[in-house]
């Protein structure tokens, strides 16, 4: 190995384990667009919001209460939800072609219809790549139950 080598491995492996990526793969990408999503909620930013999702969207909440993409912009620009936070606590990113599929478990906070709501979720988003943009397609949660005391 030449000595120039060395300082690429040296530098490569610096890079990567001070959280700096080299080259961002499609998961990556679908993770990012993601996190801009979740910001964009607990923004209330009905406009950027609406721009990352598909014209057919559907959310389906933890409690069977299924909302349009419309329906679900109308309830945060009206502050019937009121996000405060969404904490991810694992994720996985599924790629087929222009479709991901991302699924794990979260932390939301949010307050709803004026009730305060912290709830752990198991969730399955579904991304579809548009223009070159990866745009949420669907949300579908179910409650993870309270450990037993």
């Amino acid at each position: 190995m030449t000595r120039r080598s060395v300082w690429t491995s040296v530098l490569a492996v610096a890079l990567v384990a001070g959280g700096t990526a080299v080259a961002a793969g499609p998961e990556d990408a679908v993770l990012a667009a993601q996190d801009k999503r979740i910001a964009l909620t607990v923004a209330a930013d009905v406009a950027g919001l609406g721009a990352m999702m598909t014209d057919d969207l559907s959310w389906t909440h933890s409690n069977a209460n299924v909302e349009s993409k419309a329906q679900f912009l109308e309830a945060i620009r009206s502050g019937k939800y009121k996000y405060k936070s969404m904490t991810f606590e694992e994720r996985k990113v599924r790629l087929h072609g222009d479709t991901a599929i991302v699924s794990g478990t979260c932390r939301v906070q949010v307050t709803t219809d004026g009730r305060e709501i912290d709830i752990k979720l198991r969730f399955t988003e579904l991304y579809v790549k548009q223009q070159g943009a990866w745009k949420q397609a669907m949300w579908q949660s179910t409650r993870v139950p309270d450990p037993a005391p």
